[in-house]
């Protein structure tokens, strides 16, 4: 299994976020890295957002040893290539279509893509990719990747949109044929102190790893 996948298996959460400002943003990268988090998605959600993730790529090699991050909410070719010349990781789309599909295994790039409907997890499985993201998860409901998982065999399932940060929901998520959960705002609160926010991925990691 790619190495990425299995980070994220292993991690069962991968928190996402933008911030227009980079500090800010370097800050949550810092704070989830403490954590004990080494698979992030930085989000396409602003004019900022490639010119902050050029500068988080770039010190992360030094600053956030192991660190792999992605970047999401990436809708099209350009953008695809813009992230790839900056070295992202993984790609996270909002859709899947068999153009961005094709683009990303031409060019070498862990694409995971977002499906709502089977149609769309097929296009991924025929295309051979390995992980995918449910999207919107919370207008699915927790019964809905059990329900195609037999019907896709050795597809992993990322569901994202409307999960609570909290164990007891993570799990069930999980319990229900996840590999791992998308976490945005429920866990990355703009309240949060860094501090907060180390304390609170490290307690969730340790309650999702008792199980």
């Amino acid at each position: 299994m790619n190495s990425i996948i299995q980070t994220i298996r292993n991690q069962k959460i991968v928190p996402l976020f933008y911030d227009a400002s980079f500090e800010v943003s370097k800050d949550m990268v810092k704070a989830l890295y403490e954590a004990g988090i080494r698979a992030i998605e930085y989000t396409n959600r602003g004019i900022q957002a490639l010119e902050n993730f050029t500068k988080l790529k770039e010190i992360s090699v030094t600053e956030f040893p192991g660190l792999l991050l992605g970047i999401g909410t990436v809708k099209n070719i350009k953008e695809m290539d813009d992230y790839g010349r900056a070295k992202a990781d993984f790609i996270i789309t909002p859709v899947i279509n068999e153009e961005l599909v094709k683009h990303s295994v031409s060019k070498n790039i862990l694409l995971i893509p977002g499906c709502f409907t089977p149609s769309d997890v097929n296009i991924a499985f025929q295309n051979g990719l390995n992980l995918v993201k449910i999207f919107p998860a919370d207008a699915l409901g927790k019964n809905y990747i059990r329900s195609i998982q037999p019907v896709f065999p050795g597809m992993n399932f990322m569901p994202t949109g409307g999960i609570n940060a909290d164990a007891e929901d993570i799990n069930d998520w999980l319990k229900g044929g996840a590999v791992a959960v998308g976490l945005g705002s429920s866990l990355i609160k703009k309240d949060f102190t860094s501090q907060q926010l180390t304390e609170k991925v490290q307690n969730l990691l340790q309650q999702l790893n008792q199980n």
